[in-house]
């Protein structure tokens, strides 16, 4: 026994004693590192890994020295044997991801993050909205949007829904629903990366998404058969394929697509908007009307949307009404530019309870629920805040039926012999 115990003594110092060697080893590199020697902070790191290849912490700054020194190729290898239960390796995710994204190899980079996301051993609540910049550059905003809604409940959920990161979340929200990037810096970002790695599926679907926002339809089909291709049942490639189809009338192409899109993904307005479409392709505008009356109770900014209503009712002899419809594109324009004053202003707190009113105004339900809970944080003793904010966690704006297409959705309305299948829950959404 007293062996056993002198052994563990031993043991302990001895552990104590390298972890002392460690921390003076990693401060020496660390000085290393400010003092600009990435070269001999990397040898350095080197000879500790070694000894203990596993070492987390030592394998994150090779991949940063060897990242400053040029050697991209060195540092993604450092940063892909960051052990997945570190706390450092979402860092070293992130690095991995920027590597590959100034390689213009956008697929290769989703895929880095998807398969840490499956990893249970990753604390993975930040890596999804990495997805973001080049979801944006391959034009899939809507997932872009789902993606910063996702981040800012999780956020909140852990009692951070008023904090800056989750502010800047909403910031960022606005500003992507409001103005897309450009298409002269998505053109140019895609022909960069088109450069560097020609061959990148991903690449190839933001350059399909780009040619049906400037018109170029021949060129986007193109595209999209290539995309198709490499991944035949891949979703946002067929949500590519159905908006194509739809920027040029393609009612078969545009049945086609949605036997693969997934409905639960889509909101309560844009399936409306399907619908009428559909409907004005076959000629019935009785029944366009109706879906567009649903569109605007679930989207009321659809200024679009407005106008057409109001052509409807002209053509069905009903000049009030369509008066009526312009006065509320009028004040939604009106509503609109109130709240992008306050939004361009840059002070969300003094203005967070009328944002959120706007916002609700506006069919910006995920927008209002943010800014509720700035307000009712700023000022915790208005019950009529309190209760509006109940109201939207308690409103689910969402559609039954998962599992299910929208193809399966939408058969009622496009005259398809087949049961309704899931159903809408009214109330106003996202666009």
């Amino acid at each position: 026994m007293l062996a056993i115990v002198a052994a563990g003594v031993l043991w302990g110092g001895w552990k104590s004693r390298e972890g002392r060697r460690h921390r003076w080893a990693m401060a020496a590199i660390g000085e290393d590192i400010v003092n600009g020697l990435h070269g001999t902070a990397a040898r350095k790191l080197m000879l500790l890994l070694a000894r203990q290849p596993d070492w987390d912490e030592a394998l994150y700054f090779l991949g940063t020295c060897e990242m400053a020194r040029g050697r991209t190729q060195s540092a993604s290898e450092a940063w892909a044997r960051v052990p997945p239960g570190s706390p450092l390796a979402p860092q070293a995710i992130l690095g991995r991801v920027r590597i590959e994204m100034e390689r213009g190899r956008f697929a290769d980079a989703e895929q880095i993050i998807r398969e840490a996301l499956e990893d249970p051993r990753i604390n993975g609540s930040s890596l999804p909205i990495l997805l973001g910049p080049f979801y944006c550059q391959q034009g899939r905003l809507e997932e872009t949007l789902r993606m910063i809604e996702s981040r800012w409940e999780a956020l909140n959920q852990a009692g951070e829904g008023t904090s800056e990161p989750a502010i800047n979340l909403v910031r960022a929200h606005i500003d992507l629903r409001r103005s897309p990037v450009p298409i002269e810096a998505v053109g140019s970002a895609l022909d960069q990366a088109a450069r560097m790695a020609p061959e990148d599926d991903r690449v190839w679907l933001g350059k399909a998404n780009l040619a049906i926002r400037a018109g170029s339809c021949d060129e986007a089909a193109r595209w999209i058969d290539a995309c198709l291709r490499r991944r035949p049942e891949d979703g946002p490639v067929w949500r590519a394929r159905l908006d194509w189809a739809v920027a040029t009338n393609r009612v078969a192409e545009a049945k086609e697509a949605l036997k693969h899109l997934p409905a639960e993904v889509s909101t309560p307005a844009q399936i409306h908007k399907l619908a009428a479409w559909f409907a004005a392709q076959r000629g019935d505008f009785e029944s366009e009307r109706r879906a567009l009356e649903r569109l605007i109770a679930a989207d009321p900014a659809d200024i679009v949307a407005l106008d057409r209503l109001a052509e409807l009712a002209v053509k069905n002899g009903q000049p009030n009404r369509a008066a009526g419809l312009r006065r509320e594109k009028t004040e939604i324009e009106r509503l609109t530019a109130r709240y992008q004053r306050l939004h361009v202003r840059h002070q969300p707190s003094r203005g967070a309870a009328e944002m959120a009113r706007l916002a609700e105004q506006l069919g910006q339900r995920f927008e209002a629920k943010a800014f509720l809970t700035l307000a009712v944080a700023i000022d915790p003793d208005r019950d009529d805040l309190r209760r509006d904010l109940d109201r939207l966690n308690q409103r689910a704006d969402t559609i039954e039926g998962p599992g299910r297409t929208l193809a399966d959705l939408l058969a009622p309305e496009l005259g398809e012999d087949q049961e309704p299948s899931a159903q809408l829950t009214p109330g106003p959404v996202n666009p």
